[in-house]
């Protein structure tokens, strides 16, 4: 399918609904390289590797209404830098999105989100990427800088005294006490608890831990069921997250979806691949996207911009999958779970 394959139905539902993507690095080039998110950037004909896929403009025109823009955790630094860095850059977006001419607005909660869906704004949640951030002092997660703060990683590419990682050359013995006492944290403090990354052994510690009334995410993900790897998440663990009512965000990387020569490049319709397995697996509620857009990926051939999302609508279409079911996977199923720990 390309882009005169969309019709005025996938047009008309992309536009009307809610369209929540769970993790997006965008603050990665702009911390590392300078990049100006408030500016629109050039569209590339092919996929670019790594960064530069999104900035703001770019993101609303495509219809998204809120994104969760996660601050990467410096593992070289020491606990203490680790802390002091996260806070500027959590005060650093903050700061950012309240000047008038930038057009998003960090929230906190649902509530906020939807006055900016009434406005017309994008609307920017914060997320942390590795827990270890807080190493030196778990309680800084609760102060007033950190209100924005809806979601926290517990573990990114490599273990650390939370838990430990999928990565295959870390390892994993378990959520470790230290991880256990910051999960409760996160719960006392009204925080998500994201799975992602998470090796299966510390997956399953915490969804042992966690109270069976609180969901738990996995933000940016493909599952084993389509693309055997260790990054992707088993049926048990997308049971895991549906019995307790959580969300799993599909992401755009390409090897995590398909394993394919080079000639032949990840498509869209992997993506709704893993999307339909989520479903099959867990029921209609689980199911969202986690784009991981600028987050050192090589996305699908066909779903490199923004502003491809309607082609993902027009495809879930094709595939019979209603209006409800589709309005779900774009944001309501994401809004869903955020309003319960931060209406």
């Amino acid at each position: 399918m390309n882009a005169g394959h969309r019709n005025e139905a996938s047009e008309a539902l992309l536009k009307s609904s809610d369209v929540v993507d769970l993790h997006n690095d965008l603050e990665v080039p702009v911390r590392v390289l300078g990049y100006d998110p408030g500016r629109r950037h050039a569209n590339t004909p092919f996929p670019m590797p790594f960064m530069g896929h999104t900035d703001i403009p770019r993101l609303t025109q495509a219809g998204y209404s809120g994104v969760v823009f996660d601050v990467a955790t410096n593992v070289f630094r020491s606990p203490s830098k680790r802390l002091d860095a996260t806070m500027r850059n959590v005060e650093r977006i903050r700061h950012r999105s309240g000047t008038p001419d930038f057009p998003m607005r960090t929230v906190s909660g649902v509530a906020e989100y939807r006055a900016c869906r009434r406005d017309g704004v994008l609307a920017g949640f914060v997320g942390i990427q590795g827990a270890n951030a807080f190493e030196a002092d778990p309680e800084a997660l609760l102060q007033p800088w950190a209100d924005v703060i809806h979601r926290v990683t517990l573990v990114h590419l490599s273990s650390s005294v939370m838990g430990g990682s999928s990565s295959p050359s870390q390892p994993d013995e378990g959520l470790t006490g230290r991880g256990a006492a910051f999960v409760e944290a996160c719960i006392a403090g009204r925080v998500l608890v994201d799975l992602a990354h998470a090796g299966p052994r510390t997956f399953g510690d915490v969804v042992d831990l966690a109270p069976p009334d609180v969901p738990l995410v996995v933000t940016h993900t493909g599952v084993s069921g389509v693309r055997p790897h260790w990054r992707n998440l088993s049926d048990d663990q997308i049971r895991a997250i549906a019995d307790r009512g959580g969300v799993i965000g599909v992401l755009f990387h390409g090897n995590f979806l398909a394993r394919v020569p080079p000639a032949w490049p990840c498509r869209r319709r992997h993506i709704v691949d893993h999307l339909e397995h989520l479903m099959k697996v867990g029921g209609e509620g689980i199911a969202a996207l986690g784009t991981d857009y600028d987050g050192m990926i090589t996305p699908p051939w066909d779903l490199h911009r923004p502003d491809q999302l309607v082609d993902l609508v027009q495809d879930m279409l094709d595939r019979g999958w209603g209006e409800g079911t589709v309005r779900g996977i774009l944001g309501a199923n994401a809004l869903r779970v955020m309003e319960r720990v931060r209406p």
